[in-house]
């Protein structure tokens, strides 16, 4: 049976705020949201920056984050977090993967969606949303929940990431911000742990297996 809370979410109107960096995308998406019961659009804007500004601003029920199509997706969904903690965030992807999931769980996503859902079928996601849910799509879902659990920490998985874009050990310090010491520690850690020759085949391993 629903709760009271339950019910008034379900009536309410959802106010939404969108995200997403290619204006033709995004201004086709807020009309197709402006024509849907129930849902309010209250804003939209392309960069990280903006989002946070507009979400601490505008105070949406809802920030729809384009995992494809907005600079540092999963970056915007933490700063959110820390910024406008009331605002559920909601990313909606193309072709998501494992791993990608993972991490958008860990950033604090509330709702994880294929772009294939229909409009009416993404106004249920945000009433689910709203009434307290977590809704993540069902295929990646079960597999992860078929893959082998993740033996890394979060800083383990969050170096080995950035090492994939670097080249040097001084590069991926300066972008996770510590020492060049404290990285070979963890990548020196991650190859034991995966049982790699060395960071390159660790990391390659960490992202087949959806933990990076």
């Amino acid at each position: 049976m629903e709760t009271d809370s339950a019910v008034r979410t379900r009536r309410r109107e959802i106010t939404v705020l969108v995200t997403e960096d290619d204006t033709l995308d995004r201004k086709a998406f807020t009309r197709l949201l402006q024509q849907e019961p129930g849902l309010r659009l209250v804003g939209d804007a392309e960069a990280r920056t903006d989002v946070v500004r507009e979400a601490v601003r505008l105070a949406p029920d809802v920030v729809l984050v384009d995992l494809e199509r907005t600079e540092k997706p999963l970056e915007t969904v933490a700063a959110l977090r820390r910024h406008c903690p009331c605002a559920r965030s909601v990313i909606l992807t193309t072709a998501g993967d494992v791993a990608q999931l993972r991490r958008a769980v860990a950033a604090g996503t509330s709702a994880f969606v294929m772009k294939t859902v229909s409009i009416r079928g993404l106004r249920d996601v945000l009433r689910r949303v709203m009434a307290g849910e977590r809704v993540l799509d069902p295929d990646l879902s079960v597999r992860a929940l078929l893959t082998e659990r993740c033996p890394l920490t979060p800083r383990e998985c969050e170096v080995l990431g950035v090492s994939r874009q670097s080249t040097t050990v001084a590069e991926i310090a300066a972008t996770v911000s510590l020492s060049p010491g404290t990285v070979r520690n963890y990548l020196s850690r991650a190859i034991t742990k995966t049982g790699a020759r060395n960071r390159h085949e660790a990391a390659a391993a960490a992202a087949r297996l959806g933990w990076i």
